[in-house]
């Protein structure tokens, strides 16, 4: 009697944990998956990113995937966290890498971050990342994911604390163009600004009042204004007009 009772204990124990991982199984099926906080990298690439694990069929494991553990991810993406819309729906929200500025390239542009690492490449223009010239790189050793191969590596360094402080200052120049890793020259128009390699933050603070200045006082006036040399303590700015 004891041995039947215990084998019936056991086929019920048997039972109630088939139920449950049948249910576990059926109900965090995963079914829809939902993208936020992307700006340039697709939602179906991130989706097909997801998918790509044979077990992402299941809510849990993602959800548990992409919390808890070192998950690689895209390599535009700096971080992504998945929440659970319902048992079979999860929402994914991507914080992609910041953009520095971008470059011509094979008739597009080719976006990169601080660190000079190429994003993606887009027809399309965003507002607030400052188109560069001046870098010089072989284009047939650029990946997407990869550093741009640039002969000088100080340039990103001060592409990117420039780009910082025009995005503070809500300042997009027509062109910014690396001359060398001393100096930085910013295009606003007929207007050329230099703005060295250093004290870019007190340097591009000054460019939004004087060019509106520039502008009521010298309609159209081309020129150089001179930043390179500017600091906290400087009593002047020097404004060069051109003919």
């Amino acid at each position: 009697m004891k041995k039947k009772k215990k084998k019936k204990r056991g086929m019920f124990r048997f039972i109630v944990v088939l139920l449950l991982l049948v249910i576990f199984v059926l109900l965090f099926q995963t079914r829809s998956i939902k993208v936020k906080g992307n700006e340039y990298y697709g939602e179906n690439s991130i989706i097909s990113w997801l998918e790509k694990d044979k077990l992402s069929v299941n809510t849990v494991y993602l959800f548990w995937k992409y919390n808890y553990t070192d998950a690689e991810v895209p390599s535009v993406v700096e971080e992504m966290k998945l929440t659970f819309e319902n048992p079979w729906t999860l929402v994914a929200h991507v914080k992609e890498k910041g953009k520095s500025g971008y470059v011509s390239f094979n008739d597009t542009n080719l976006y990169f971050d601080r660190k000079g690492t190429a994003l993606f490449e887009s027809k399309k223009t965003f507002t607030g990342v400052p188109y560069v010239e001046g870098l010089s790189f072989d284009t047939s050793k650029v990946e997407i994911g990869k550093k741009i191969p640039v002969e000088d590596d100080s340039a990103f360094t001060l592409i990117a604390e420039a780009s910082k402080y025009l995005v503070k200052y809500s300042l997009t120049p027509d062109k910014l163009v690396y001359e060398n890793e001393q100096s930085v020259v910013l295009y606003f128009g007929s207007v050329e600004v230099l703005i060295g390699n250093k004290e870019y933050e007190i340097r591009i603070a000054q460019i939004k009042p004087i060019l509106e200045k520039l502008k009521e006082q010298y309609p159209d006036q081309a020129g150089v204004l001179h930043l390179e040399n500017y600091e906290a303590d400087s009593a002047s700015i020097n404004f060069t007009p051109q003919s």
